[in-house]
């Protein structure tokens, strides 16, 4: 196993900037990717912690606004 790609819990609430009490509520739902090699203690793949980060993007109100008219246009209505 190659220690530079896994991180601890404190380590991966450091680099996401987390309070380490909510990463572990984000672990206890299920909403972050982690590992427990040994049933007790939690580790993340800083690879996985990038993807789920960038998969989280927000988009903005004129991309939002460029989406609807598109369906709106889809749909055979007028803008």
């Amino acid at each position: 196993m190659d220690n530079n790609n896994f991180l601890t819990a404190r380590e991966a609430a450091d680099y996401l900037g987390f309070a380490l009490s909510y990463l572990y509520k984000l672990t206890s739902t299920h909403k972050v990717p982690f590992y427990t090699p040994t049933g007790k203690h939690i580790l993340f793949k800083r690879s996985e912690l990038e993807e789920w980060v960038n998969n989280s993007r927000v988009a903005t109100n004129d991309e939002l606004v460029a989406k609807a008219q598109t369906n709106i246009m889809k749909k055979g209505g007028k803008l």
